[in-house]
């Protein structure tokens, strides 16, 4: 039995009430040869126990439990009494089985002994659980808040640890089966919990640890859901069907006071969290008036803007907040998250669906160098997306590198226009440079207008052939083109026999009346057709 002290007095946790110790106090004995009938059974926790006729039709009569377990109903039948065992909830609930026992009292005497014992043992448990939830109230009101936790583990008899939904550990309370020191842990998914419901009935997710000198620990997670979300995770030093009925009562009863300390945490920190995204989006947007007012606010929030910022903009390609899959790729978003909180010198914004990093340098760099200091500074985030799915991996842009930081506004646009170039264009690169753009930089500064009138100009006679005929000379155009004139290369990509190839790029010659051995015919058509890409970015 475990044993843990609640002002100085010596309490238990509460036996739990199960159907083999209802059974023995209601001096029944199950029929051994009922084929029906399986021992196991008798450790199952009751949790409502209702009364019906010879029938099988209820009384009205019932009584519940504060705990996870079976629904238990009572049949008369004479000198016997049937038990018919289900659980799940109401809507939802599958027979287990069920068994006959000889019944000896009337079963007027049965009904007022049984409804008297659980009315007992129900007192006895909520007496128990009350008596120690007001002992972690009052903890919380004298300020001693999360080191609540350590009751619960004297209660439960097991090594708990408390998580922040950023996954920084609050609390650590080991020493048995886990170390006293906190170690590292699987960070939980919010895709393998059954439910995100603070109750009793929520099922414990199966956790692991990272190092493999611990991976004979159980561990299991219990996380603190609410009206504002998940803020948090317990962490329970057992494996995940271990916890009994009674010791899940009390664990939440715990969660639900922890939970409401979190979000008064939460709410402080979102209130600073709103600032600084705020000071951010001015940065990024320049709406400063003078470059010492930039600095002077930086130093508030621990920033150095005196030296020049490498600015990246990162985002899933195709990602739709409203997809079936936004739990994965929000999870996806959560490694990224905890893997820029151990670069504390990185400057990190989540905005619109992407991340916004901002790494400070001692200074300028050769322009030669900037591709290779990206992929370093990046190198943490670009080892954890190498083993994830490619269709939830991630691209980056990276804007030109400025000396001050009066220009981060604008390496902010040049590294979002390089993402969304980079992916309009298909380029296989994760890590793209605006500078690496060549003439699609020009171009992005043109008016549209201008574009529009020249792309026409060179490409108007084969554009209407397109229209008219299915032979998709524009695209067998800029294949080749992109392939630098390499026929078995440009072939690979549109998947064309050389042959076919060959009599699309003739065909595409005398619609466009052009020689395209020239240099400048090449150079005016592959501008063109970068034009008709580009379209697709313009707003309507």
């Amino acid at each position: 039995m475990l044993r843990r002290k609640v002002r100085g007095l010596d309490h238990r946790l509460p036996e739990g009430v199960t159907l083999g110790r209802f059974l023995e106090q209601q001096k029944l004995e199950p029929l051994r040869e009922d084929p029906l009938f399986q021992e196991e059974m008798l450790t199952q926790a009751i949790q409502t126990l209702s009364f019906g006729d010879q029938e099988g039709r209820p009384s009205g009569k019932s009584l519940s439990l504060p705990l996870v377990g079976m629904h238990v109903n009572l049949e008369y039948q004479g000198k016997y009494l049937r038990l018919c065992i289900t659980e799940g909830k109401e809507k939802t609930q599958c027979t287990q089985g069920s068994f006959i026992c000889a019944l000896s009292a009337t079963w007027e005497d049965f009904c007022a002994q049984a409804t008297d014992w659980v009315g007992r043992e129900k007192g006895r448990i909520l007496g128990t659980c009350e008596a120690f939830t007001r002992d972690l109230t009052e903890q919380i009101t004298q300020g001693y808040g999360l080191s609540i936790l350590a009751e619960l583990r004297k209660t439960l008899g097991i090594d708990l640890f408390l998580l922040d939904k950023h996954f920084k550990v609050l609390s650590w309370e080991g020493g048995e089966c886990l170390p006293v020191h906190p170690i590292s842990f699987v960070t939980p998914k919010l895709s393998h919990f059954k439910s995100m419901d603070l109750t009793m009935e929520t099922p414990l997710g199966i956790g692991k640890w990272n190092d493999s000198q611990y991976k004979d620990i159980p561990l299991s997670w219990y996380p603190l859901a609410g009206h504002q979300g998940v803020l948090g995770y317990i962490g329970l030093g057992i494996e995940h069907g271990e916890l009994d009925p009674v010791g899940r009562l009390f664990l939440y009863k715990t969660a639900v006071l922890l939970y409401f300390e979190l979000a008064k945490a939460q709410s402080v920190e979102d209130t600073e969290r709103q600032h600084y995204r705020d000071f951010l989006f001015d940065l990024l947007y320049n709406n400063f008036d003078s470059l010492e007012v930039v600095q002077s606010r930086g130093k508030l929030w621990g920033m150095d803007l005196t030296k020049p910022h490498l600015v990246i903009v990162g985002e899933i390609p195709g990602y739709d907040p409203d997809s079936a899959d936004q739990l994965a790729f929000q999870e996806l978003l959560d490694a990224v998250s905890m893997v820029l909180r151990n670069q504390p010198r990185t400057i990190f914004l989540e905005r619109n669906d992407q991340i916004v990093l901002l790494y400070p340098l001692e200074g300028m760099i050769p322009l030669s160098q900037w591709e290779a200091t990206a992929k370093k500074l990046l190198s943490p985030l670009l080892i954890l997306l190498e083993g994830l799915n490619e269709e939830r991996s991630m691209m980056f842009g990276v804007g030109n590198l400025y000396p001050s930081t009066r220009f981060i506004h604008r390496s902010f646009q040049e590294a979002k226009s390089a993402l969304e170039l980079g992916q309009l264009f298909n380029l296989q690169e994760r890590v793209i440079l605006f500078q690496d753009l060549g003439v699609m930089r020009l171009l992005l500064k043109l008016e549209q207008q201008e574009l529009e009138d020249f792309r026409n100009e060179v490409l108007g006679p084969l554009l209407k052939f397109d229209q008219e005929n299915n032979l998709h000379l524009e695209e067998t155009l800029l294949a080749y083109l992109a392939s630098d004139g390499d026929l078995n290369q440009a072939g690979d990509r549109l998947f064309l026999h050389p042959n076919t190839l060959r009599y699309r790029l003739k065909k595409a010659a005398e619609v466009l009346d052009r020689d395209l051995s020239s240099l400048e015919t090449r150079m005016n058509l592959f501008i063109a057709l970068k034009i008709g890409r580009l379209k697709s970015l313009w707003q309507e």
